[in-house]
């Protein structure tokens, strides 16, 4: 007979880690499988017990996959896709969102505003049976290393498809459900409350309240990921917690309802918090745990906390699999489990400071090795923020914002003095903490951790965690000694390889390479591109490209920064790199006018620029020779890297070319940047008879207004046997090379058959 109170966690362990081996592909498959092994030959004794934890594996295996065989877009397009609109009305800059699910399962549709502040058709509404036609496409994906990937996002949540809607004409739709009042009252609410509360305020009750960050400052937000205090902003347990203990208090503490009146009340509760707070995983998980607290109160054997998040957790995976790849739910389970299986340990301390330093630091362990893997680096000295932003938070922001909401339905003008009174309040503590937090600024950057060196943390995690229990200090800490090992082993692997990577960048219309010397001896970057010049986000292109891509390979430092020229097309993103990234010297063109608050180095024709031990030759421009053109005035450079001569040539024309023929008359190419994105103005064929390159790259948009790379110009590299490599088709291009040899790779497969 299988005995599992107090252990149903285990089960459930076993269902989640059949989910992790179902998107584990190549090494790491094989990694977490032999984990996967050893966990379960250690309950080889019970041989009953290792036969369910088999089923849950294999349960999980199944379940939690991702659908392999979605509806592609060509099947649907050109066709009305009827459906149920089963989603709320989600509003961007550019669109409205709905999610449709029909017989070709879930697909966003996303209607098109033609003026910002345009409101949604009346007829989007949850539950209304719709019949949609326009042009249906594919989700973005990452098309570089690092960065956010956008298709995985979405089909983590079953939907692979995006229908876009210019005119309302296209969208037919009719009826709506009983959910659609329940979201209309929700937006009456917050409206109600909107009227009745500072602004300032409102902001923080849109966050804290109704799980909406949007309002929030950019610059806070920002401030709130460095130091690992995403959670406080994401509706969690927390919020839940202290709402319940705070109204079984009033009510039952002070003698206003019995035991039973309050449960009762609190049961009512929940549903209605969950609704307002809009139903976020962490809130779905804590509202229930706390229905299934309430409800079991009352048993004579009370069932253990632990067994109750199991069932949470189970119940939440079997009907909302998606949740799976959700990280707020990913996050709010494993910190709540950690921190159950942590009570012994406060146990053998009496002080009140230690314990909650010691549910800071478990709560922030916990997290640490996913948090590293989503985002790639953590601040080392952020625990010391999080003890006292977390207490704020807890004891003081939630609960006043809660009782402002209340108020403003109650005694409106009471609401509204606490409301001024909070924002005069939170918002000195909030710059007080972003302004003295500068001195605990010291991220780590590690890079994107391998599943194979998560798995490994977390064993080292668990071994500390138990031998903390089991009083064995020095045990532990050597454990504690090895949590940071991995993470330090990890960082330093760059530092000790052999392997070099030269990167192409897809950045869109624009360039920039990133090349990474072997044992990390130098970071080269070569142009930073920003956005089109007709984007309002400039920070676009660096925060979802260029800084992600450094951050993943673990890079903190660049070396040497080479401008070629100042279009915004190879420099837009430079400042927001100076802004993040230590920077060691710039160097740009005699003719570059532009300054970045730093110094910068001018180089021309015939000088050598040694990069940690590497050289690279500077051929254009020459000295006083301004061609009056910023494009014919890029920096021009050659340099051997892993046994072939590379020519970046920024985006210079043809004359410029012939003229560097001329004064290099030995110049060797193998792998040649193809100027100014594959113009038909570059890329004689001069400069092909004269360089003989074996290799092109071209970086240029998708579908680019412009129509790069030019039909003349692939066809005289193809002429000349030069294999192409272009972003707009392959994504970003890597070579990676070791000694004198070396390997190109594409982020999107490479299929030679259809080049």
């Amino acid at each position: 007979m299988i005995i599992l109170r107090g252990s149903w966690h285990l089960p459930v362990t076993a269902f989640v880690l059949g989910g992790v081996l179902s998107i584990q592909r190549g090494f790491p498959f094989y990694v977490v499988g032999i984990v996967f092994l050893f966990w379960l030959f250690s309950f080889r004794r019970n041989l009953l017990f290792l036969f369910f934890l088999l089923l849950f594996v294999i349960g999980g295996y199944s379940h939690l996959s991702l659908d392999s065989s979605p509806v592609s877009s060509q099947s649907l397009d050109g066709h009305a896709v009827e459906g149920e609109i089963v989603s709320d009305v989600t509003e961007s800059a550019h669109a409205f969102s709905v999610v449709l699910e029909g017989d070709a399962g879930k697909v966003l549709v996303r209607y098109v505003k033609e003026k910002p502040n345009d409101l949604p058709p009346e007829s989007l509404k949850h539950g209304a049976l719709c019949m949609v036609r326009g042009e249906v496409k594919p989700f973005d994906g990452a098309r570089n290393p690092g960065q956010f990937d956008y298709r995985a996002h979405m089909a983590g949540k079953g939907i692979y498809l995006q229908i876009l809607l210019q005119d309302e004409a296209f969208l037919q739709c009719q009826g709506e459900s009983w959910i659609n009042h329940l979201y209309d009252t929700r937006e009456q609410l917050k409206m109600s409350v909107k009227e009745r509360v500072r602004p300032t305020t409102y902001v923080w009750m849109e966050a804290l309240i109704f799980g909406d960050i949007r309002l929030i400052d950019s610059s806070t937000i920002e401030w709130f990921r460095e130091f690992n205090l995403s959670h406080i902003l994401a509706i969690s347990g927390l919020h839940v917690g202290l709402t319940l203990g705070g109204t079984y208090f009033l009510l039952y503490r002070t003698g206003i309802a019995t035991k039973k009146q309050s449960k009762i009340f609190l049961l009512a509760l929940l549903p209605f918090y969950m609704f307002i707070s809009g139903g976020a995983p962490s809130v779905m998980r804590a509202g229930l745990m706390g229905v299934l607290l309430i409800f079991t109160g009352s048993f004579q054997k009370k069932i253990p906390i632990i067994d109750l998040l199991s069932f949470t957790c189970f119940f939440l995976l079997i009907f909302y699999p998606s949740y799976f790849y959700h990280l707020g739910f990913q996050f709010s389970f494993l910190v709540t489990f950690s921190l159950l299986l942590t009570i012994p340990v406060l146990k053998q301390y009496e002080s009140k400071w230690m314990q909650s330093a010691i549910i800071g630091l478990v709560s922030q362990l916990s997290l640490l090795a996913l948090q590293v893997h989503y985002f790639y680096e953590f601040q080392p000295l952020s625990l010391w923020v999080n003890m006292i932003a977390v207490p704020y938070f807890s004891f003081f922001v939630i609960p006043l914002l809660m009782a402002v909401f209340l108020l403003s339905f109650l005694l409106p003008s009471l609401c509204t003095f606490l409301s001024d009174a909070f924002a005069t309040i939170h918002d000195f503590v909030i710059s007080f903490l972003i302004t003295q937090s500068d001195a605990f600024d010291y991220p780590w950057v590690i890079g994107e951790l391998p599943s194979s060196y998560i798995f490994l943390y977390t064993a080292c995690f668990v071994i500390m965690m138990k031998k903390w229990e089991q009083k064995e200090k020095v045990k532990a800490f050597l454990a504690s000694v090895a949590v940071v090992f991995v993470f330090v082993y990890y960082s330093l692997i760059p530092y000790f390889t052999k392997e070099g990577v030269v990167t192409m960048l897809d950045v869109g219309q624009g360039d920039s390479f990133v090349i990474e010397l072997p044992q990390r001896n130098g970071v080269i970057m070569i142009d930073a591109a920003g956005p089109p010049v007709f984007s309002s986000n400039k920070e676009k292109t660096a925060d979802e490209v260029i800084l992600p891509f450094l951050k993943s390979r673990g890079i903190q430092q660049i070396d040497a920064l080479f401008i070629t020229h100042e279009d915004s097309d190879h420099s837009g993103s430079v400042p927001f790199i100076l802004d993040e990234m230590n920077v060691g010297s710039i160097y740009v063109s005699p003719f570059h006018s532009e300054e970045y608050g730093v110094g910068i180095e001018k180089v021309s024709a015939g000088q050598s620029i040694w990069v940690g031990g590497h050289e690279f030759y500077v051929m254009h421009p020459v000295e006083g020779e301004d061609q009056g053109d910023p494009n014919d005035n890029s920096l021009v450079l050659n340099s051997l890297l892993g046994g072939k001569w590379w020519f970046f040539t920024g985006d210079i024309s043809a004359p410029i070319e012939k003229d560097i023929l001329k004064r290099s008359l030995s110049l060797q190419t193998d792998v040649l940047k193809v100027a100014h994105h594959g113009s038909d103005t570059s890329t004689s064929e001069e400069l092909l008879n004269g360089l003989q390159p074996k290799i092109g790259l071209i970086s240029a948009g998708v579908d680019n207004r412009y129509g790069h790379p030019h039909e003349e110009v692939v066809e005289r590299l193809s002429e000349h046997g030069v294999v192409l490599l272009q972003t707009n088709r392959h994504g970003s291009v890597q070579y990676i090379f070791s000694g004198q040899t070396g390997t190109f790779s594409t982020f999107i497969p490479y299929n030679a058959s259809r080049e």
